[in-house]
This record gives C-alpha cells, sequence and structure tokens, in this order.
C-alpha cells in the first residue's frame, strides 16, 4: 500500500499535466482562430489575367478543312454569226415523210416574211399550221411558196401591219387577188391585209366563205363591192370577228346598195 506523500505526489503530477495540457490546446486554438482565411486559398488567376490575351473561339475553327479548289472559271468565245438564209428563224415541224409544217415565227424578225419551199432541215414546207403566225405585228408582207398545199385557220390573223399579201403563181391551191389571199378557186377569201391601200375592196361573185378574222382591224377599208346580188352576199357563210367587214358600206355588180 503507498505512503499518503506519493499519493499526493501523483494526484499533484496529473494535475500538472492536465494543465499543460489544455494550456497546449487553448494555444493551438487560438493560433487557428488568428489565421486569416483568405491566406489558405489559392489565388485567383482568372481576375489577374490579361483579357486581351485569351483566346477567341471561332466556330469555323472546327469544321474540317478541305483541299477542294473551285474550278476555274471558264469563258467561252461567242459563236461566229453565220449568215441568214431565206426563211431563217421560222419555226417548223418534221412530218415524217420528207415533209414539214410552218408552225411559228420561231426567232424570225423579218418585216418580208418568205416561206421558203424548204425548211433549213432540207424538208418540204407543204403546210402552215392554225396560229403560225397570229399576232406578228412587225410583218408587212408574206410570200406563199407552190409547196403549200394547207394554210391552217388564223395562220395569218390579226398581223394588223400586214400590207400585202402573195403567193406564187405555181401555187395549186391558193392565190392572191391585188394582195388578199384567196383558195386557188376563189370560193374562199382567207385574209384581207388590215393595212392594205384603199378604202374599197372588190368580192368576187365566185366567193361563197369569208374565213373568220379576215377583215380584222382593217384600217382604211370603208367600202365593199360584191360583184354578185345582194340575195347571194346573203348566201355567203361569214366567220366571227370581222368587224371591219361588216361595218363597210356594200354595193352588188346590179348596182344596188345594202
Amino acid at each position: 500500500m503507498k505512503s499518503p506523500m506519493s499519493q499526493i505526489f501523483m494526484i499533484t503530477l496529473a494535475i500538472v499535466f492536465a494543465i499543460a495540457l489544455s494550456l497546449t490546446i487553448a494555444l493551438i486554438c487560438v493560433s487557428y482562430i488568428r489565421e486569416d482565411p483568405a491566406d489558405t486559398l489559392p489565388a485567383n488567376t482568372d481576375t489577374e489575367a490579361d483579357l486581351t490575351t485569351l483566346p477567341v473561339y471561332n466556330p469555323l475553327d472546327s469544321l474540317p478543312m478541305t483541299t477542294t479548289e473551285p474550278d476555274p472559271i471558264t469563258t467561252t468565245p461567242p459563236p461566229e454569226e453565220e449568215p441568214i438564209e431565206l426563211g431563217n428563224g421560222l419555226a417548223y415541224a418534221s412530218n415524217g415523210d420528207g415533209t414539214c409544217t410552218l408552225v411559228g415565227i420561231g426567232s424570225c424578225t423579218d418585216v418580208c416574211i418568205v416561206i421558203p419551199e424548204r425548211s433549213p432541215a432540207g424538208d418540204r414546207v407543204t403546210s402552215i399550221a392554225p396560229r403560225a403566225l397570229y399576232g406578228c405585228t412587225y410583218a408587212t408582207a408574206i410570200q406563199i411558196p407552190s409547196t403549200v398545199i394547207s394554210i391552217g385557220e388564223l395562220a395569218f390573223a390579226a398581223c394588223n401591219n400586214l400590207v400585202y399579201v402573195s403567193v406564187s403563181e405555181a401555187n395549186a391551191y391558193y392565190c392572191d387577188i391585188d394582195g388578199i389571199l384567196y383558195s386557188a378557186d376563189g370560193r374562199t377569201l382567207l385574209l384581207y391585209p388590215p393595212m392594205r391601200a384603199g378604202n374599197t375592196a372588190t368580192i368576187s361573185s365566185a366567193t361563197t366563205e369569208i374565213m373568220e378574222m379576215a377583215f380584222y382591224n382593217c384600217a382604211y377599208l370603208t367600202h365593199i363591192h360584191y360583184t354578185g346580188t345582194a340575195e347571194q352576199w346573203e348566201h355567203i357563210s361569214i366567220g366571227s370577228k370581222n368587224y371591219s367587214l361588216t361595218a363597210a358600206a356594200k354595193t352588188f355588180g346590179n348596182g344596188g346598195k345594202k
């Protein structure tokens, strides 16, 4: 059994040790509290960086580079102009048998339209399609060759500056009388040119049909003389839109008027 003195010494030593430990802990806490928290944080280099040195994002940088070079611009010299041939520019359609049909004005700008006997392709021009030259206002004359055997309805209608239509004397199907277009037998009047000179048109008693728009927008026509009788005139088949014909004064072969 320990003596009272040794017990007192042990107790005193324990108390001293406890006090020393407490002081040590207190000093550590005080040192931690006094430390600047900002000093423990890493420096913010972003705020100090020079903004002019930052890289600029370009979306095109992410696209793949192409090594294909654009095709060089090539220019083709214009073709040399070919000499204009007879009937050049008119539009034709082949009939598949060595003949063809005039179907339109095409690129022709001639004021005197000469329809050739053969197309540039070598086909024989045998027919003129309906409305082929309809409304060709710059045409002043039309020449029809001997090869044409068929002219469609309104082929030359509304050619408001047309002065004269001529037909080859060798044509067995059509003819012209003083620039007026008829069938060869004179029974059908196809066209009275709107700008034909003179104010009087003479129509033969042999005429039994006047086609649609044959007398359309005639500039000078004021008088029709029909060599037949007034009764015969009533039996003529007259197509529509012949306003200049119906408006003109009329005289007949027997001297009567209507």
